[in-house]
């Protein structure tokens, strides 16, 4: 008997493991205010492949909402290049959003942000074509294919094009 049981061979191990590596994520709500309508977009040259625009007629203004509690990580304008306009909230666990071609801002760098909570208006900055809001979900800053309350989008199959979503952010 070497004195080591199975017992503390898995508590060593557990006690080895990152905790972020193994972060269940946050359960990610759609960026808009309860019962909005709002059409997904996946394209199979998406830049980057796994985020969404999210889009509808006359969005442009429409209030983003955090999409989880978190803490703003980050706030820029890069002007007409790339996202433009953006905020980004880190969840903890290794686990972030980004909220792309705003065309206003309404947190700062460091804020606390509750589910819900505005974080900007539906815009047409950066390199975009159209008003709409491109979002990413993010582990240890690799892209991860979005969920929303739990349930993964439709991503582009070349059968379609739009999924329409309806948010449960926030509702009573």
């Amino acid at each position: 008997m070497t004195g080591f049981s199975l017992c503390s061979a898995l508590a060593l191990c557990a006690a080895l493991a990152l905790p972020s590596a193994f972060a269940a994520p946050p359960n990610f709500q759609m960026p808009f205010p309860c019962k909005q309508v709002w059409k997904g977009n996946t394209r199979e040259k998406h830049s980057p492949q796994l985020a969404v625009d999210l889009s509808r007629a006359n969005g442009a203004g429409d209030k983003v909402v955090a999409a989880a509690k978190g803490k703003v990580s980050k706030v820029r304008d890069v002007g007409n290049r790339s996202y433009g306009k953006y905020v980004v909230i880190d969840h903890g666990g290794g686990w972030s959003t980004l909220y792309a071609h705003l065309n206003s801002f309404s947190v700062r760098v460091g804020d606390t942000v509750a589910l819900g909570q505005g974080v900007g208006t539906v815009g047409n900055t950066g390199t975009s074509f159209g008003a709409h809001l491109h979002h990413e979900q993010l582990h240890n800053g690799a892209l991860q294919k979005i969920k929303f309350n739990g349930r993964q989008i439709h991503y582009f199959d070349g059968s379609d094009r739009y999924t329409d979503y309806k948010s449960a952010n926030s509702c009573p």
